[in-house]
């Protein structure tokens, strides 16, 4: 399995390729497009999951669905919500009347496919597990975005300052754990780290027992608030993925490094923290504690082989 982490700026873009299959989690910014389209160089996907709707995630996928050079015929789309993105403004996405993504999707004669926690989706040679978004999580986001909505003279618009109650939009992320010939990885999206636990735990999963897996793709670039010491102790993992140039937000946290950091210390072993930019230094500089457990890692492509 080919895990590939695109530069997408402070979002996310991820290509999961084996021999019959490509897989695209999320796509980046709009600028990450060319990156994507330079990389599948034909008409091969097989499947695309959009986790959630911030346009660090979604930019790139507009794009592809707007192509109407790259072939789709063959590949599915999914996402938690199809019906709550509008299409993006520049560099953004504005929540704005006009068409949703489902709606441009459609145009290709295709549709998004929801998916849930418990979800298994079989694609080809790859098997994909979803632990969020909760059938609550999603009923929550669809009653948070209209009370975003309103009408002027008759027309739907959205207010110009979103409310975001709780955090649903990251917390009803999709998080999927990918199986091939049995390697297993953990995309968290920009998910809680609560609710992950406890899907794990109802799949028998516990401190004594952690699922074991070759890759985690930590959530929401290393933000604080979405890494958790009982998540890591969930996990049977030495190799993590951060996804972020550090900019606009100062990802990854402190905070986060140092849960890692402490968690391996505990275990007498080294973590590998890949990156796809180069920004160990400044991982550095922010950190005043020992970082020895830590292993950075500046690398784009992983080829990830049973162990």
């Amino acid at each position: 399995m080919i895990f590939t982490s695109f530069k997408a700026m402070h979002g996310d873009s991820f290509l999961i390729s084996t021999q019959k299959t490509k897989v695209l989690i999320d796509g980046g910014t709009p600028n990450t497009y060319g990156q994507i389209i330079n990389t599948l160089d034909d008409n091969s996907l097989s499947a695309v999951f959009v986790t959630h709707v911030d346009y660090d995630h979604i930019g790139g996928i507009i794009n592809l669905i707007e192509d109407d050079n790259y072939n789709i015929d063959n590949c599915i789309f999914y996402m938690n919500h199809p019906d709550l993105i509008c299409e993006y403004q520049g560099n953004k996405v504005g929540f704005k009347h006009g068409d949703t993504v489902n709606d441009l999707l459609k145009r290709r004669k295709k549709t998004f496919n929801s998916i849930k926690s418990q979800d298994i989706i079989n694609i080809d040679d790859i098997q994909l597990l979803a632990l969020s978004p909760t059938e609550n999580d999603i009923l929550e986001l669809h009653k948070n975005w209209n009370a975003n909505k309103f009408y002027i003279d008759d027309q739907l618009t959205y207010i110009k300052r979103q409310k975001n109650n709780g955090d649903i939009i990251n917390k009803s992320s999709i998080v999927l754990i990918i199986t091939h010939n049995n390697i297993n990885i953990l995309l968290l999206g920009d998910a809680h780290a609560k609710p992950t636990c406890e899907e794990l735990i109802k799949l028998g999963y516990s401190i004594k027992k952690p699922i074991f897996l070759d890759l985690i793709k930590i959530s929401h670039h290393g933000s604080k608030h979405n890494t958790s010491k009982e998540l890591l102790e969930l996990v049977d993992c030495t190799n993590f993925y951060i996804s972020t140039n550090g900019g606009n937000y100062n990802h990854p946290d402190k905070e986060t490094i140092k849960l890692l950091a402490d968690r391996a210390t505990e275990l007498n072993t080294t973590f590998n923290i890949y990156l796809n930019y180069d920004i160990e230094e400044d991982i550095r500089d922010k950190c005043i504690f020992s970082l020895k457990s830590l292993n950075f890692i500046y690398e784009n492509v992983l080829d990830l082989k049973c162990q």
